[in-house]
């Protein structure tokens, strides 16, 4: 019954709760000890073995940890302890309220990892700190009995697992060179769905929302903070000077006419993922109201289809990235999956029948494992050299894949009152190959 109760209210999850955390495809590794006199000049040193297998799993560990409560735990728990009645708009409050906080925390996190001196690194004090911050909260969600506790439990693991995430971001730039970032982008570009799935695998195994939040969250912290001490990460000697209200503001956003080749990029990102949410969202209703699939049905057709384009993202995710590396070109390999995901919502806006959705969905999910690989590989070959950013930026173009799921749903309205759901898709479709194509603005990367 839960399960059925949670797909009622997909609309909620996946533009916010889910949304926020599907913030950081981005998640990247590398493994040697640089220290940095000041903010920048380091020198790389091949990825280890270790390091190149560690940070995939530790980055999945704290995808599965956050995604737990965010695809079932928040719902069954609102559930629990409010009416029918106002459940509904009690989870939207919680879902939006995350989503804003887990916006805002992964540039600013970001930012701070950047400029921290800690004699055990950069990244690992946010790494540790982060994901048992985000545990504790979990057990906070699940012992929860009003609204406000749930809300106050969902804020703070947003914070802490996002700050995890921000770190494990800013590593790749710090330590792995230009012709391993493909391949190393493509691993960690596997790990969102596979953390999906585990997340979903642990929620079946327990029966009480407290068991779903922290068994997953244990887990995945323990994993995480594992990585954290089996790596030497980059040592910043030099104290930065204090943060102003200025710098502070900065930490979202950076200046496109200062480095024109991010601007694009980010431009390419948004639209990119402007359309990927278009389908994403309202596919539910599209199964109901396009295809007149009985209500029963539904939860058991969106399951499927999240299988079929997860299973299509690990498959391309690292071998787009491998490819990326070997031809030494990320934009002609970012417009050609783009144009594959594209492709997917073509398919999906002219299907007839669910089976033909699903074929849309393993074409989007295919697009999608290349993109989120090639993406992030793109975006560290533009970064400055100056190093004392690198997080930051990245956290700047996480606002790129989370904006779209708060804006989708604005525009969406008018769109299917005027032309139904395949408009939708088809009009996001367009968005998104315009996105890819304005890649080709971006200089000095092939």
């Amino acid at each position: 019954m839960w399960l059925e109760s949670f797909f009622k209210t997909q609309r909620w999850v996946t533009r916010s709760s889910g949304g926020n955390v599907a913030l950081n495809l981005n998640q990247q590794v590398a493994s040697t000890e640089t220290v940095s006199p000041g903010l920048g000049n380091t020198t790389l040193k091949a990825a280890s073995r270790a390091y190149v297998i560690g940070m995939p799993i530790a980055s999945a560990g704290l995808w599965m940890a956050v995604l737990a409560p965010a695809l079932v735990v928040l719902a069954i728990k609102v559930s629990e302890i409010t009416t029918p009645d106002t459940r509904a708009g009690a989870l939207s409050l919680v879902a939006g309220v995350g989503a804003a906080v887990a916006l805002l925390a992964n540039p600013f996190f970001g930012r701070l990892s950047d400029r921290t001196t800690s004699r055990f690194g950069m990244r690992k004090p946010w790494i540790v700190g982060g994901s048992l911050l985000g545990l504790a909260a979990l057990f906070l969600l699940g012992s929860a009995t009003e609204v406000g506790v749930v809300l106050m439990a969902w804020v703070v693991a947003q914070l802490g697992f996002n700050a995890a995430l921000a770190a494990l971001v800013a590593t790749l730039p710090d330590q792995a060179g230009p012709r391993e970032r493909g391949r190393l982008s493509g691993l960690i570009g596997m790990t969102l769905p596979i953390g999906l799935v585990a997340a979903a695998f642990f929620a079946q195994m327990f029966e009480t929302a407290m068991q779903m939040a922290v068994v997953p969250g244990i887990v995945g912290t323990a994993i995480a903070i594992a990585f954290a001490f089996t790596f030497k990460d980059r040592v910043l000697a030099e104290k930065p000077a204090p943060l102003n209200i200025k710098e502070i503001l900065g930490s979202f956003y950076f200046n496109p006419k200062d480095h024109p080749g991010l601007g694009w990029a980010w431009v390419t990102k948004f639209l990119v993922y402007v359309g990927y949410c278009a389908g994403l969202l309202y596919l539910p209703y599209f199964f109901t109201d396009h295809l007149h699939v009985a209500e029963t049905q539904v939860t058991s057709l969106v399951f499927q289809a999240t299988l079929v384009s997860s299973a299509g993202t690990v498959i391309t995710s690292l071998a787009g990235g491998w490819i990326s590396d070997r031809l030494g070109k990320r934009k002609s390999m970012v417009i050609i999956s783009a144009l594959i995901m594209m492709g997917g919502l073509v398919v999906i806006a002219t299907s007839t029948n669910t089976g033909q959705v699903l074929v849309g969905q393993g074409i989007l999910g295919l697009g999608l494992g290349v993109f989120s690989a090639v993406d992030v590989a793109l975006i560290t070959d533009l970064l400055p050299g100056d190093q004392s950013e690198n997080a930051k930026t990245f956290g700047v173009f996480n606002i790129a894949q989370a904006l779209p799921q708060s804006l989708v749903p604005a525009i969406a309205f008018p769109v299917i009152a005027l032309g139904g759901y395949p408009a939708l898709f088809l009009g996001g479709a367009v968005v998104g190959i315009i996105g890819a194509l304005l890649v080709t603005r971006i200089k000095g990367v092939k």
